[in-house]
């Protein structure tokens, strides 16, 4: 699982004697940074106050806007507004071995979580891991696909999944089993989603093992002499 000081998170940035918010990530190349500033836009009417940066990557050395929102009743991390380009990840190698259907709902999911919109992204965030773990399964059980399709996430875990059981708290068990009801009055949305994501963190480690592995016997299949 990874560290929370390494994970996609809002933080603090001081420029110029004001204090921005931003992501810690860059939305082109996912590797976290300390970006460079090359311009700052000012943008005001009677009802908003919105502050541009124009942010350059240390690492891929793109470039890429972040907009923070400076009324008065606004602080703290609800001041980011939105990133330009969207968060993305086109450069993670552990993503880039899934569907398109997961990379698409994944990408929504964070997204949604960085506006704020946190209802739909706690719930994104289920049905990528449900994607997932689906598709890790069909690829360890080709001959299973229709029944792991149409299976729920739980009934697929436990039959498909059974050695990684071990890895899901009570907790985690609780919340990918339960419905929206149960979610919004257990009121701990942070600890949900965090489970939830270190969840699909892990399993994206698992699935570049699991294709490695394969590819390493298909290579030893092939290497051996015929008779």
């Amino acid at each position: 699982m990874q560290n929370n000081e390494n994970k996609l998170m809002k933080i603090q940035y001081e420029y110029d004697n004001q204090e921005y918010i931003i992501i810690n990530r860059c939305p082109h190349c996912n590797l976290d940074i300390h970006p460079t500033v090359q311009s700052q836009y000012s943008f005001e009417n009677n009802n908003y106050k919105v502050s541009a940066l124009s942010l350059t990557c240390p690492s891929c050395k793109r470039d890429y806007f972040i907009f923070n929102d400076f009324r008065e009743d606004t602080i703290g991390l609800e001041r980011f507004i939105i990133s330009n380009p969207k968060y993305g990840f086109s450069e993670n190698a552990l993503v880039k071995n899934t569907s398109k259907k997961f990379q698409s709902l994944y990408m929504q999911s964070i997204n949604s979580e960085l506006l704020g919109h946190l209802d739909i992204a706690f719930f994104g965030y289920v049905k990528s891991l449900e994607i997932l773990i689906k598709e890790i399964a069909t690829v360890q059980h080709p001959e299973s696909e229709d029944v792991i399709l149409f299976s729920n996430l739980i009934s697929c875990l436990e039959q498909f999944h059974a050695t990684n059981m071990h890895l899901f708290s009570k907790k985690l068990l609780e919340i990918l089993k339960n419905d929206y009801l149960f979610y919004y009055k257990t009121e701990d949305y942070e600890a949900s989603s965090e489970l939830v994501k270190d969840c699909i963190n892990y399993f994206l480690l698992y699935l570049e093992l699991l294709l490695k592995t394969f590819s390493l016997n298909n290579q030893t299949k092939s290497e051996k002499p015929s008779k």
